[in-house]
C-alpha cells in the first residue's frame, strides 16, 4: 500500500527534498507503528495501546502525508474542501472506531483492521487539508478561522478521552477474551497494574492528551505563521 501511495505521488510530479522528507516520514511512522509490539498489544491486550496507536494513525501520519503533497496532487479538490464536512470527517473517523462495536469488530478481523486504519488516515488528510491545502489559496485563514477549527478539536477529543477514561469498565471487556499470544496477560495484570479499569482509564487519559498535543501544537504553530506572515510585518511597519 506503502509503494503503491509513492507511485501515485512521483506520478503526478511537484515533489522537492523537504515534500519527500515528509512523505518518507509519515511512512515509516505508519508502518513502523502497525508492525511493532505496540500493534499487537492494541489488537490483544491493552485499549491504551489502542488510544496511543488511533493518536499516531488518525492524527500525526496524515499530519506529515498532507504537508509532503506538491500542489499538483489535489485529488480532484481543487476548490478546496468544506471546513465543516473536513472536520466531522476527520474527528468522526478518529472516535467512531471507539465505539465497542466496531472497535471488537476491528481486533477481531485483519479485514476490518485494514478499513480502520485507512478510514483514520482519509479522515485525518481530510480534516487537515483545510489547514495544510497543498494549494494555499484553498487554506482557511490562519487568524481567527484555523484556530477555531483547531480548538473545536480540541475540546471534542478531551470530552472524547474522558468519556472514554470513566466510563464503565465493562465497556471494552473484550479484551479480556482475546487470546495471549506473547503470554504476558498476567504479568500486564500482576506486574503492571493493568486491569480492565486501569487501562481503560490510562487509554482515555493518554488519547486526551496525545489528540491535546498534537492539535495544540499546531496551535502553536499557526501563530507563530501568522506572526512572521507579511500581512503582520506591514501591519507593525505602519505603525
Amino acid at each position: 500500500m506503502l509503494a503503491a501511495m509513492l507511485a501515485a505521488f512521483l506520478a503526478r510530479g511537484g515533489f522537492s527534498r523537504s515534500r519527500l522528507l515528509w512523505f518518507f516520514g509519515a511512512e515509516f511512522l505508519l508502518a513502523s507503528t502497525v508492525s511493532s509490539p505496540l500493534d499487537v498489544l492494541a489488537r490483544e491486550y491493552l485499549f491504551t495501546a489502542e488510544a496511543v496507536e488511533r493518536v499516531v494513525i488518525g492524527m500525526a501520519v496524515p499530519y506529515l502525508f498532507i504537508l509532503s503533497m506538491p500542489p499538483a496532487l489535489s485529488f480532484g479538490m481543487n476548490r478546496g474542501v468544506n471546513r465543516y464536512v473536513a472536520w466531522i470527517a476527520g474527528i468522526g473517523s478518529l472516535l467512531i472506531w471507539f465505539l465497542p462495536g466496531p472497535l471488537k469488530a476491528a481486533v477481531a478481523s485483519e479485514t476490518v483492521r485494514g478499513v480502520e486504519y485507512a478510514t483514520l488516515i482519509a479522515g485525518g488528510v481530510i480534516f487537515w487539508w483545510p489547514i495544510h491545502a497543498p494549494d494555499s489559496a484553498r487554506r482557511l485563514p490562519m487568524v481567527p478561522t484555523s484556530l477555531i477549527y483547531l480548538t473545536a478539536a480540541t475540546i471534542w477529543c478531551s470530552i472524547a478521552g474522558l468519556f472514554l477514561a470513566f466510563e464503565q469498565p465493562s465497556l471494552f471487556s473484550f479484551y479480556s477474551a482475546s487470546k495471549d499470544t506473547l503470554h504476558i496477560a498476567n504479568s500486564l495484570l500482576i506486574d503492571w497494574s493493568f486491569s480492565r479499569e486501569n487501562d481503560q482509564q490510562t487509554g482515555g487519559l493518554l488519547f486526551w492528551i496525545g489528540s491535546a498535543t498534537v492539535l495544540l501544537s499546531e496551535i502553536m504553530a499557526i501563530y507563530f505563521r501568522w506572526y512572521r506572515s507579511a500581512e503582520v510585518r506591514e501591519e507593525f511597519k505602519g505603525r
